[in-house]
């Protein structure tokens, strides 16, 4: 037993993370991850931590993978607790460790986000149960393999327009379908037939805003305000073709709204401290309607963007709240608080990879033509290996950066979006 206290992370990303994120000075930091990723963290990073336990995941790297083997995990911390004590706190990052993190607090009476809670933002069917007498929401209704066909008929004829199918419990948009008539999706459910975990949604005409931000003991510390451009998560993982650019929201009384719709639906939903990624439609008449939420940092380029323009790192800060640390933060604010150094407006953009497979790098185009307005960016370099790795978010280039205003931002957005591209042709491992 050594003198240190006892951490658990579930999972490690070195997209996000680094070395100098683990403070083993103070702590014996053990490890719980997959097969696949233990393989690709580094021996000199691997050997930063006190333990590792390798998870035996029955269905690959899917979202709900890790919450399929709590009871692995339980058993490597049982062992674990051995040699460095019972854990004093359990870190879950990500989309897919948020759950399962939450599951092992509650085995090993470890303080943070509980089951309940994780649940709510895990779950887009009980997010906006909890939320549908607070905020404004899409009608959705659960379906699955047992919705029978006249069912299903019934929930279609109430959406007169498109209407979306999705998965409760995905992440990125990945296996969200539109159909541009109810009809459509009948036509599909009789072919393709439906899986249990699905919703059929509303589809909402609007542009998609994303909030990111932090909480700690229910106040609101930072909270950015944006809207994505050239594309949305949705269009970006499906489409191949445009981009997946975002820029922040100048207008002070809009950011206001989005702040207070904010603390509405993390009252509601019970998160007190952690990070948070809040997804919302803006309306044409200007309302603002729920679309999903989760317990993390961003991903893209999201937590990248606010640590380069706005000093503000999420990442550190999701660990320190789960590790009941102080915040970094000294006075709440959101991205249009003044400061000598904050810009009017900022963004980012992923220019997207058309081809899917592994492939190499032989030209690059535009960066002699890309604005001064970047302030960060990341461009493959001639014969790299792309496609190489799992990754949801796989981009020709990324791209940050800072503008007088919105529009300004958009205008150059756009430009990069016009000028950038590569070249690349397949490889055979």
């Amino acid at each position: 037993m050594t003198d240190h206290r006892h951490v658990v992370h579930v999972a490690f990303d070195d997209h996000f993370l680094d070395v100098d994120t683990l403070d083993v000075d103070n702590y014996d930091i053990t490890l719980l991850v997959d097969s696949y990723a233990a393989g690709r963290i580094s021996k000199s990073l691997l050997d930063r931590f006190a333990r590792v336990g390798v998870l035996n995941l029955p269905d690959g790297l899917g979202v709900e993978g890790y919450d399929q083997v709590v009871d692995q995990m339980i058993d490597l911390v049982k062992g674990f607790s051995e040699d460095f004590g019972p854990p004093v706190a359990v870190v879950g990052l990500f989309e897919y460790t948020t759950l399962p993190a939450a599951r092992l607090r509650e085995h090993f009476a470890v303080p943070g986000v509980d089951v309940a809670t994780a649940l709510r933002f895990r779950d887009k069917i009980l997010m906006k149960q909890t939320l549908r007498e607070v905020v404004p929401v899409p009608r959705f209704w659960p379906v699955g393999a047992a919705t029978t066909a006249a069912e299903l008929t019934a929930i279609v004829s109430e959406l007169p327009g498109k209407v979306v199918l999705k998965p409760t419990r995905q992440a990125a948009s990945i296996g969200v379908r539109l159909f541009d008539r109810g009809a459509d999706l009948l036509q599909y459910a009789d072919a393709e037939g439906i899986q249990d975990g699905y919703e059929v949604e509303e589809f909402i005409e609007g542009t998609v805003c994303h909030v990111d931000g932090i909480v700690r003991d229910g106040r609101v510390l930072f909270l950015s305000a944006a809207e994505y451009f050239l594309g949305s998560c949705f269009t970006f993982q499906n489409s191949g073709v445009g981009p997946l650019a975002s820029v922040t929201i100048d207008d002070s009384a809009l950011v206001r709204r989005i702040a207070d719709f904010t603390d509405r639906v993390l009252a509601a939903l019970g998160l007190r401290d952690g990070s948070f990624h809040l997804e919302l439609f803006l309306t044409p008449s200007g309302d603002l309607v729920f679309l999903e939420i989760a317990n993390r940092f961003g991903g893209e380029y999201i937590s990248r963007h606010l640590k380069t323009v706005y000093g503000v790192d999420l990442v550190q800060e999701s660990i320190a709240s789960c590790m009941d640390l102080p915040s970094a933060i000294e006075t709440p604010a959101t991205h249009l608080e003044p400061g000598t150094d904050r810009p009017g407006a900022s963004g980012w953009i992923y220019s997207a990879l058309s081809e899917k497979d592994r492939c190499r790098v032989r030209r690059v185009h535009g960066l002699d033509r890309i604005p001064s307005s970047v302030v960060f960016s990341e461009t493959p370099d001639i014969d790299q290996l792309l496609n190489h790795e799992l990754g949801l978010a796989v981009a020709s280039g990324r791209f940050i950066l800072t503008g007088a205003n919105t529009a300004s931002v958009k205008r150059d957005l756009s430009v990069i979006s016009d000028v950038y591209s590569i070249d690349v042709e397949p490889d055979t491992p």
